[in-house]
């Protein structure tokens, strides 16, 4: 969980909520996209661009209430990010945009990522690989992730 959460952080000039703040943008913007089996494998690489119209925009009040950090700090750092140019405020609501990936230190951390990934990934493949049930427990929570209903409504 370090090795993930810190390269993450210290892009962010070591700020963790801005860090945790642009994280929920992230993820609440491809939600949809990966919930879709399809939409998922054609839009896996960082090099394919989700369409602007597959983004699901989300507000600083949403953010706010899914991270419990006070609305105005998330207005604040909000306004940080869009600067450092890690998030697009639109009339919908906030997106990372697709020139993110020509920021080199997001490029960096994404590439460290991955390495995190593929080292995670293989660590549970060589521990489930002798147990099927709980290799379908591990799958049955991997799909169960995801913001509640209650999160989505305050959008």
């Amino acid at each position: 969980m370090i090795r993930t959460a810190l390269p993450v952080v210290q892009a962010f000039e070591n700020d963790f909520e801005a860090a945790l703040i642009f994280l929920v943008i992230t993820t609440h913007n491809a939600q949809n996209v990966m919930l879709n089996k399809t939409s998922r494998q054609r839009y896996a690489a960082l090099s394919e661009d989700l369409p602007l119209e597959l983004l699901r925009p989300v507000s600083r009040r949403a953010v706010s209430l899914y991270t419990k950090i006070p609305v105005e700090t998330v207005r604040r750092k909000v306004e940080r990010l869009i600067e450092m140019g890690f998030v697009e405020s639109h009339p919908r609501g906030l997106i990372v945009p697709s020139s993110v990936k020509d920021i080199p230190l997001y490029r960096d951390t994404v590439a460290i990522q991955e390495a995190n990934l593929r080292r995670l990934f293989a660590m549970v493949a060589e521990a489930i690989s002798g147990d099927p049930s709980a290799a379908s427990l591990f799958f049955q929570a991997l799909s169960t992730g995801g913001l509640t209903t209650d999160d989505q409504d305050a959008t």
